[in-house]
């Protein structure tokens, strides 16, 4: 009895060792991959793109080793970006946060050998992903790494448009030819900055950042890809001829679900897009000028579901087409169990700060991915999907958490909804 209460006593207070495991039939590898301006592969780069690819890999005894997972947070760097984020002093706070979570693990194993193709035709479908406000490429892993377990290519974004907790740019010295960082910070807003114009030049940069992603992949299923600044191309190579390019989706999290909206706008190449928690703002009314025909699935968590100026323009939006835009939101969550963090911070943290939510994080983590699987599976022909999927379309068999609907909640379940708002 006294070791069962010391160990929850224990649990409490402690940082998580690792995230949660995927449920596919893979084992996951990463790597990352930042190439320059570059016009000699045929097209722009522009100012570069950084990504982190997550793919399905072999199990094997050395995928299977846990001692040789990734870290999550493997620099300082990215610890202090997400504290300064919060607005709290990252020259303090943010070396004690990467202190305590420097040994946590993500189920993914850096450049592990790609899975070998089950038949000469197999291809695999690609997603790419863009991050939150505040985010990066590395806080969710949950659902890359998820989506890699299954089968898929993801090809993780890390935006340079001043919205990420931290990235940075290799520049090559001039003198020596050795690389250099050049650290991009977030930019918290001034009072002299127009939040609509600044964050609508910012989600246009995003989805062009996408486009880019997309364009890479192409480069990269043809053997003609851009030089990879990290020097290391064994899983680009690997990945030539193996890539779906008629199977490609996008999904992100609140800036980066309205960055979604937009590349399916911009970019007919994106056959659908799962949006977790849309930002509408960022849009504005320029949104609805798009001939935008792809299908959509919005994931909201009951936080933002009870957000008015927030879910107005979004009901605006989804009446247009309601037949190809469907919405879902999960009862007792908040914004941030749509990433890492829940899963990762002990519940003192998770309360002091306002990031838990009434439904426990593994229960939020295997919603959200089923719900993202189930309509990826239909709109980007995986395997034989069910014309039916309770957690996306209602009727019998839908999970208890689950609010279903393109009329959101009726007053009665919008009262309850609110009222249970200050509980969360």
């Amino acid at each position: 009895m006294i070791k069962r209460k010391m160990s929850s006593w224990f649990s409490f207070w402690r940082v998580q060792t690792k995230l949660e495991e995927c449920t596919g039939p893979f084992s996951v590898g990463c790597s990352d991959f930042m190439c320059a301006k570059d016009e000699s592969t045929g097209f722009s780069t522009e100012g570069g793109s950084f990504i982190r690819f997550f793919y399905p890999a072999e199990k094997t005894a050395g995928t299977l080793d846990e001692s040789k997972r990734c870290f999550w947070i493997p620099r300082q760097e990215y610890a202090s970006g997400l504290v300064n984020f919060m607005k709290l002093p990252g020259w303090v706070l943010g070396r004690f946060f990467h202190w305590c979570v420097g040994s946590l693990q993500i189920p993914a194993i850096y450049n592990a050998p790609l899975c070998k193709p089950a038949g000469e035709d197999q291809l695999l479908p690609c997603v790419i992903f863009s991050h939150g406000l505040g985010g990066n490429r590395l806080i969710y892993n949950t659902y890359c790494c998820e989506l890699a377990s299954q089968g898929c290519l993801v090809a993780c974004v890390e935006h340079r448009d001043e919205s990420a907790s931290a990235t940075y740019i290799l520049k090559k010295n001039d003198g020596d030819g050795n690389m250099t960082e050049e650290w991009i910070q977030y930019h918290h807003l001034q009072e002299s900055d127009n939040e609509f114009e600044f964050r609508n030049r910012q989600v246009h940069i995003r989805a062009n950042e996408c486009v880019r992603a997309h364009n890479i992949l192409e480069n990269i299923q043809s053997g003609h890809f851009p030089t990879n600044l990290f020097q290391e191309n064994s899983i680009l190579q690997q990945l030539k001829g193996r890539l779906d390019l008629k199977r490609v989706a996008m999904v992100g999290h609140s800036f980066g679900g309205a960055t979604t909206v937009l590349s399916l706008a911009k970019d007919k190449r994106f056959r659908c897009g799962v949006a977790l928690d849309v930002w509408m703002l960022p849009l504005g009314k320029g949104i609805f000028s798009y001939d935008l025909d792809q299908p959509l699935l919005f994931v909201n968590s009951q936080q933002f579901h009870c957000w008015d100026q927030n879910v107005d323009p979004l009901k605006k939006f989804i009446s247009n087409k309601p037949e190809t835009r469907l919405i879902i939101a999960i009862r007792w969550t908040r914004h941030m169990n749509q990433c890492d963090i829940p899963s990762v911070l002990p519940p003192y943290i998770l309360y002091w700060t306002s990031l838990g939510s009434k439904l426990d994080p593994t229960t939020a983590v295997k919603l959200n991915r089923q719900a993202i699987w189930a309509f990826l599976r239909r709109h980007l022909d995986i395997g034989n999907p069910p014309l039916r999927e309770p957690i996306i379309d209602g009727g019998e068999g839908t999970p208890e958490y689950i609010i279903i609907g393109p009329e959101f909640t009726t007053k009665e379940e919008r009262k309850k909804l609110h009222m249970a708002q200050s509980s969360l």
